[in-house]
């Protein structure tokens, strides 16, 4: 099957961008997407996840010349799942594009994810892990073991068969995404995780698929604390289903 340029006013496409004090962040990743979808309908909605430093003055301060951006603001720290919701409700596409603040995943592989959509797959996944994944920077080895153990884990705990559900980078139908968001009762590192087996429940496809990924400087995660909170998050998430 060809794939279909989203060119049409019906295939308007959000891009949802959760961003928490990206101020050294946010301006390169904004340039580079807006660049990139200058040329088809589009919308940029930037969540402002209880943010205290200067990234929503960044963020006005680029919306004055470009009238595709549009922020919006959260006075208290929802978590990246929480802003990702709050962006998918606000959001007025039929295509929504999930996109990390970092700008890790390349706009071109974003458009390639759109497309897919456009051409009928409910949602599609960035992974770094599947062959034709192309990574930039060599990430250390424990985040890579960590990472690794934790897609395993979430394989045997929800029979997910992707090989990454962290990757930053979803691109969903908005019916399907609005469809089950008022489900998701996870707002932490397991987010990812139930949004992906909710959609699964529906019976939405979803196609994963390898991308260009460029870390970039700038992460507040530290890793000593998040991984032990990851794993903690899926095995919460199990028993809040089997519960």
């Amino acid at each position: 099957m060809a794939v279909i340029p989203v060119t049409h006013e019906q295939d308007m496409v959000s891009l949802v961008i959760p961003a928490y004090n990206e101020e050294k962040r946010i301006r390169k990743t904004l340039d580079e997407l807006y660049g990139h979808f200058s040329h088809i309908p589009h919308e940029i909605l930037v969540v402002m996840d209880g943010c205290t430093d200067s990234t929503a003055v960044i963020v006005e301060e680029f919306a004055q010349s470009h009238s595709a951006i549009r922020s919006v603001s959260h006075p208290v720290k929802l978590g990246k799942g929480g802003g990702i919701l709050l962006g998918i409700q606000s959001a007025r596409g039929n295509v929504i594009a999930v996109v990390d603040a970092d700008g890790a995943v390349s706009p071109h592989d974003v458009g390639r994810m759109i497309d897919m959509v456009a051409d009928g797959i409910d949602c599609v996944i960035s992974s770094r892990y599947l062959p034709g994944s192309v990574i930039h920077t060599a990430q250390p080895w424990h985040r890579i073991l960590a990472s690794r153990g934790f897609n395993a884990l979430v394989k045997l705990l929800f029979s997910l068969p992707f090989r990454d559900t962290q990757c930053g980078c979803k691109v969903l139908r908005a019916e399907a995404a609005r469809n089950v968001v008022g489900e998701i009762r996870t707002f932490d590192y397991a987010f990812d995780v139930e949004l992906l087996w909710r959609l699964g429940q529906h019976g939405y496809t979803i196609k994963e698929v390898p991308v260009e990924w460029r870390h970039r400087e700038g992460s507040k995660l530290d890793l000593k604390k998040v991984i032990p909170q990851m794993f903690s998050a899926v095995i919460k998430l199990r028993l809040k289903r089997e519960g």
